[in-house]
């Protein structure tokens, strides 16, 4: 599994991401979960729904997306960007040959 760093997941918060070809902004950024709450750029407005399922309000479009793909081997193929910034979690390694000692 792929250990992301959630200090470095909070740096995207108000950063542009392409999800799915669609101009997003980072909106917010559940941690426990590894997601991202994404708003759609171009205030493209869509009809929610209330606790009744009825048609209530227009806002903008938003995305809850994995940062990891399914296998959470890799990031999410649909956030392509994500491939290239440095979200990793680095652990301290231990020196060759200490690992056997104790």
């Amino acid at each position: 599994m792929l250990r992301i760093d959630p200090d470095k997941l909070k740096n995207l918060l108000g950063q542009s991401l392409l999800y799915q070809g669609i101009p997003c902004q980072v909106i917010d950024i559940l941690v426990d979960e590894l997601a991202l709450v994404l708003r759609d750029s171009h205030d493209r407005k869509i009809i929610h729904a209330d606790q009744y399922g009825d048609a209530s309000f227009r806002a903008p479009q938003t995305f809850t997306v994995a940062v990891l793909n399914a296998h959470q081997s890799g990031f999410n193929p649909d956030l392509p960007e994500l491939a290239t910034l440095d979200l990793s979690h680095r652990h301290p390694t231990a020196s060759v040959g200490e690992e056997g000692r104790g």
